[in-house]
């Protein structure tokens, strides 16, 4: 049976999770970042689930250094939470997280979210290709990118979902592509995310990405394109098993 953590100080919804996820998951309580971070260190979790109200320290700082952990880079993390500020879910995924789910929810609602999540894990192909596009080298199944500048590797520090975005932008170089679309490709048909977490992911990623940001182009009132000049589209592209 699959390891899940939920870090929620209410013993109310504690219980609610516990039995709502009790066929398919062994659900670990702990109340605050303190103990959620003690657990990581000390066992392995295939979920997390996280209020952001929590004692001491919120829960989107806690879900930033959680998704920071090697170990922890393609763990969904889901917020489940009572904030429902638009804000608050933008700088949810922002942090890291998956998914956001706010209170109160139905039991049902919570296990199709997280069905949702591991289904496009599980059906998602499992390997280590190395996919080159200019200068950048993906490395799918680890879901690392790495940089060249000037004869040097820089491995990129994205998220899961940072990943994700800027793969599919290189695999369709050239081609505007909508925020909608990234929303369908990178969080499925079923999940509640509105567009503007597009553009706060691209922010991120142009940050994390220096120099090479240069591939990420903006296009007004359409989305995004990646684009290489004349030189660097020469290059073959290449798949590597």
């Amino acid at each position: 049976m699959r390891q899940a953590l939920l870090i929620e100080d209410s013993p109310e919804y504690q219980l609610l999770v516990r039995v709502a996820l009790a066929d398919r998951f062994n659900v670990v309580c702990v109340g605050s970042a303190a103990e959620a971070l003690r657990a990581v260190s000390t066992q392995t979790f295939d979920l997390l689930l996280l209020d952001v109200g929590l004692p001491g320290r919120d829960g989107l700082s806690l879900c930033q250094e959680l998704r920071r952990d090697p170990r922890l880079r393609t763990t969904p993390i889901l917020f489940v939470t009572g904030r429902a500020e638009t804000q608050d879910l933008v700088q949810g995924f922002e942090m890291g997280a998956d998914d956001y789910i706010t209170k109160p929810f139905h039991p049902e609602e919570l296990k199709a979210r997280i069905e949702a999540r591991f289904k496009r894990v599980e059906v998602a192909p499992v390997n280590h290709d190395q996919y080159w596009k200019a200068d950048l080298r993906f490395a799918i199944g680890r879901q690392r990118v790495t940089h060249t500048c000037e004869g040097r590797d820089r491995e990129l520090d994205l998220t899961p979902n940072e990943f994700k975005i800027l793969f599919f932008l290189a695999r369709n170089e050239g081609r505007v592509v909508s925020r909608a679309d990234v929303l369908r490709e990178v969080w499925g048909e079923n999940l509640h995310v509105i567009e503007r977490t597009v553009d706060k992911h691209i922010c991120s990623l142009r940050r994390k990405m220096g120099v090479a940001a240069r591939y990420v182009a903006s296009v007004p009132g359409t989305g995004y394109q990646f684009q290489m000049d004349v030189r660097e589209s020469r290059r073959p592209e290449t798949l590597r098993l």
